[in-house]
């Protein structure tokens, strides 16, 4: 196939801009969330993963930490950067873990260019592992999830859509 100097970079598909990988003991992920001041659940996770029947599970609360630690990792930042309930992690209709980024998690996400993250989960009873790849163009070129203005405008970056006003679906 023949491919013009005009057309290159065109329609390309995404890039791997970032990845991300965090492993956590599950007993050591309950010895944490004992110590957070003001209570870690209100810290660490968002409305939607506290309303879960599972939320009271500490294997599925660290599964969830983890995956957040990974996101942030696939970004580029870490707890400094980015806020653990900026980044909610969920189920699709067809069962696999997905992301939502709101706030500092999109913004990073936009100035980057990464227009998409894709997480994966394991866990058995004493360890949880996450892996995260933020994909998307390189040096914030062709889009990222915001509208190109700078602002987190809550843009949805899934094929599968939404109508959150305030997340970027992954």
């Amino acid at each position: 196939m023949k491919v013009s100097q005009a057309s290159f970079g065109q329609n390309l598909p995404d890039s791997v801009i970032g990845v991300g990988v965090d492993i956590i003991r599950t007993e050591r992920f309950g010895d944490i969330a004992q110590r957070a001041p003001g209570g870690a659940a209100a810290r660490l996770f968002t409305a939607g993963e506290l309303s879960d029947r599972r939320a009271n599970d500490q294997e599925y609360l660290a599964s969830r930490f983890a995956a957040k630690e990974a996101v942030m990792k696939s970004l580029g930042g870490g707890m400094s950067d980015i806020s653990f309930t900026d980044i909610e992690v969920y189920h699709t209709d067809g069962g696999a873990p997905a992301v939502r980024l709101l706030g500092t998690a999109c913004r990073r996400a936009s100035e980057i260019g990464a227009s998409r993250v894709l997480v994966s989960v394991s866990h058995d009873r004493d360890y949880v592992c996450a892996f995260a790849v933020a994909l998307g163009r390189a040096g914030g070129e062709g889009g990222g999830m915001g509208d190109g203005r700078g602002e987190d405008t809550g843009a949805d970056a899934s094929a599968s859509g939404g109508d959150d006003d305030e997340a970027c679906d992954s």
